[in-house]
């Protein structure tokens, strides 16, 4: 049981570190391709779409194969999807990749997070929001430390390399899990998991992180691309406040690794919203670079604690359906991560980078409506 935790917060570092990868090269993969903002979207957007594949058939394959094969079969996926792109001569190839990586990281979204669930208890929440932590730690370091290597003279390619060869070792790890340490197979009753699927808490949840997905991970996308081109910084500075947008992230899990269980989660949930509005408004309207990086750093606080608590409160309220309630919740990320960012890129092609980054302040606000929803949900299945 303690690898299996072990292993999830490497799961979510390795996630956390490949997913920001190709929004940090953004400049160089715009020149090195020879694309529009709007085909670059698209490029993005088909690690998303796999990844939404993936996710809702993730619960039919753990059932049918078991956790620990789906799992380092998943992440063997996505190793091969980022070592791929590293090689990849065209835009055509890019995509390819960029698809294969995102149908191992939906598997492992499911896998990764039922298993926290099962593990703990009453206090899901704390242990969510401490292994998700570990995608905060992996956004802040990956970003950082690949514009330094390329301002050092190294190519952006061998960078996914490495990529794919960590992931690789996290699926070892998960091939030497026992299925003991790892929820077997759900023991609801086909009705049972129809309704964990159907119900309107879950579709709620589902819709706030397809909001939340597509407005935390298109901003981490696009930042470096907006600081570059809109504040003039150079990409180096620019992968530095990418790496501080990803450690307020980091800090706030932290933090709520081990708070959480004293705030309600659908609480948490509209606090977080309005932070990350407020704070994203003030990068953007911010005169100063400094102060816009500050305040991106604080958006990512806002964006902490929003996908741990959605996902424990969705297992909370579906005991006995978790796998397939977590899938159509990652299936609504997968969704929002699909249709949000691609929106933003054909907004930057048409009226430019800021117009795009505005669209996702509104994004955030449409999450915050979202989020009350869900807090209006929860109060009225306690009064039944």
């Amino acid at each position: 049981m303690k690898l299996a935790i072990v292993l999830s917060a490497a799961s979510f570092g390795v996630i956390g570190a490949c997913l920001t990868l190709p929004g940090t090269f953004l400049p160089l993969l715009v020149e090195q391709f020879g694309i529009r903002l709007v085909e670059a979207g698209s490029m993005l957007a088909l690690q998303p779409i796999g990844y939404l594949v993936s996710v809702v058939l993730a619960a039919r394959i753990i059932r049918l194969a078991g956790m620990r094969i789906t799992l380092s079969t998943a992440f063997v996926a996505s190793a091969a999807g980022y070592a791929g792109f590293g090689l990849a001569s065209s835009w055509l190839a890019g995509a390819t990749m960029m698809l294969i990586s995102g149908l191992g990281h939906g598997a492992t979204e499911v896998g990764v997070n039922t298993v926290l669930i099962h593990v703990g208890g009453e206090r899901r929440s704390n242990l969510l929001n401490f292994a998700h932590l570990f995608f905060g730690v992996g956004s802040f370091l990956a970003p950082a430390l690949a514009t330094r290597a390329v301002a050092a003279g190294l190519s952006w390619r061998p960078v996914f390399g490495v990529a794919g060869a960590i992931t690789l070792l996290v699926a070892i790890g998960w091939s030497q899990v026992h299925d003991t340490a790892t929820p077997h197979t759900p023991q609801a009753t086909p009705p049972a998991h129809h309704r964990a699927a159907r119900s309107p808490l879950a579709l709620l949840l589902a819709a706030l992180l397809g909001v939340y997905v597509g407005a935390e991970m298109g901003i981490g996308a696009w930042l470096t691309k907006y600081l570059v081109t809109v504040r003039q910084l150079t990409l180096t500075t620019a992968g530095t406040a990418l790496s501080l947008y990803w450690l307020g992230l980091a800090a706030g899990r932290l933090t709520l690794s081990l708070a959480a269980h004293r705030v309600r989660d659908e609480s948490l949930i509209v606090g977080l919203s309005l932070t990350a509005l407020v704070t994203l408004v003030i990068a953007l309207l911010a005169n100063a670079p400094t102060t816009a990086i500050i305040a991106f750093t604080a958006t990512g606080v806002g964006f902490s604690g929003i996908f741990p608590a959605a996902v424990a409160l969705g297992g909370r309220h579906h005991p006995h359906g978790t796998t397939d309630a977590t899938s159509v919740l990652i299936a609504g990320a997968g969704i929002g991560g699909i249709v949000v960012p691609w929106t933003m890129s054909a907004i930057a092609d048409a009226a430019g980078v800021v117009a795009g980054m505005v669209f996702y302040a509104a994004t955030v606000a449409v999450m915050i409506l979202l989020a009350v929803a869900v807090r209006r949900d929860v109060a009225n299945l306690q009064r039944r």
